[in-house]
């Protein structure tokens, strides 16, 4: 109800055993994670998590949650209108793949993903985590690290975006 009805697909896989395979029945409130998508002018939401809700209070709370995101965002424009807005570099010195550096991974994730989705996780702010308070707090990581680290684990399910293209929050609720 807050937005125009979009699909929204999720892939199981059926080989998996005591997989999260549940049928919510027609009509059933749920909450939603996953990456939104455009094609051909038409958007769609690929899903990562489909739960139901366990009470009318989650909506409501959704509801305000899209109206302090509003917020945000209209008080984001109107600052960025009255300042000039100056550009720093991107940190492009680490043109390495996911991680980089060699790094070992740890259940599918190397030291720099777990970094990035630890400190996300962390986060208890309503809108997220941004990429700037990020490179704040990983100062010894490149802004392109940091962003190749965030775009697998947006890609993989373990976190969205929330406000804009730079807020994340992880998928697993704590």
């Amino acid at each position: 109800m807050t937005a125009a009805p979009m699909d929204v697909r999720q892939w199981v896989d059926t080989d998996e055993a005591g997989g999260e395979n549940v049928v919510i029945p027609p009509g059933t409130y749920v909450k939603v994670a996953g990456h939104l998508r455009s094609f051909q002018n038409k958007k769609s939401l690929v899903a990562f998590k489909i739960m139901p809700l366990e009470n009318m209070n989650e909506f409501t709370t959704h509801i305000l949650e899209i109206v302090n995101a509003h917020m945000i965002l209209r008080k984001n424009l109107m600052s960025a209108s009255r300042v000039p807005q100056s550009f720093s570099s991107t940190g492009m010195s680490d043109m390495g793949g996911y991680g980089g550096g060699g790094s070992l991974p740890v259940n599918g994730l190397t030291a720099y993903q777990s970094q990035v989705l630890n400190l996300i996780k962390s986060c208890h702010v309503p809108e997220g985590l941004s990429l700037q308070d990020l490179k704040h707090q990983l100062q010894n990581m490149s802004m392109s690290t940091i962003k190749q680290a965030v775009e697998f684990l947006s890609s993989e399910g373990h976190i969205y975006s929330t406000v804009d293209d730079d807020h994340y929050k992880s998928t697993d609720a704590e």
